[in-house]
């Protein structure tokens, strides 16, 4: 199969966690909502559009920052109070997606791409990206073990639907939004349980998918959601 695949390169981006107020908290790479979002505003789409999506990048160092926070004092009090808050923001970050969806889906994001007259950002509004390469590649299946293909080793950090884990491996446990619906005027989120892996370690083992420069891929659909 193929799969639009885009290299993104961003100086700095906070990709801020649910519920970081004191301290505005980055995980390590952007959220599947997020990364979904970025997809509908290249294409401009006015409705969900169903695509699976793998994502995986690492990036140099974290930084802080500090910045002004603006709030209600109180829900009966409108006024309005700032306090100064830490951000973590992530410097030198790289980006791999891959993006599987049928082809006029694929054929809008890279006509979006092109036809774009504004700068895109990924996270904050001010966490501009550079698209450094966009380009379908073919997805081949690969069985690991079994007197097949060699161990593979992770080469860059990557999100991993929990319910996909290789057997061996570990990370840090995420349960990440995927998308919300609207319900008595709130949002109300589907999450996914995952697993951000860092490189190094090595699947030795079951199947895996890799693209046609050996990049990892791990395609969440959103089937494996729970909703909260």
């Amino acid at each position: 199969m193929k799969a639009l695949k885009l290299n993104i390169y961003q100086q700095n981006a906070t990709y801020k966690k649910p519920f970081a107020f004191k301290v505005a908290e980055t995980y390590p790479l952007p959220p599947y909502s997020t990364v979904k979002g970025f997809l509908h505003k290249i294409m401009k789409a006015k409705e969900f559009i169903p695509m699976s999506i793998s994502v995986q990048g690492s990036f140099e160092n974290i930084c802080f920052n500090l910045q002004s926070m603006y709030s209600y004092k109180s829900k009966k009090n409108k006024a309005v109070t700032s306090v100064p808050s830490y951000v973590h923001m992530l410097y030198n970050v790289y980006l791999i997606i891959h993006v599987f969806a049928q082809q006029n889906i694929i054929d809008a994001i890279i006509e979006g791409i092109k036809d774009s007259e504004e700068y895109f950002s990924l996270g904050r509004k001010e966490d501009l990206v550079v698209i450094e390469d966009v380009k379908q590649v073919d997805i081949e299946e690969i069985i690991i073990g079994r007197g097949k293909a060699e161990p593979y080793e992770i080469k860059c950090p990557v999100y991993i639907p929990k319910k996909q884990l290789p057997s061996g491996l570990s990370g840090i446990n995420y349960r990440l939004n995927w998308k919300y619906t609207i319900q008595n005027e709130l949002r109300v989120w589907e999450r996914i349980d995952t697993v951000y892996v860092e490189s190094g370690n090595v699947i030795d083992s079951g199947t895996i998918l890799l693209d046609e420069e050996k990049d990892l891929v791990f395609l969440m659909n959103g089937e494996e959601n729970d909703i909260c």
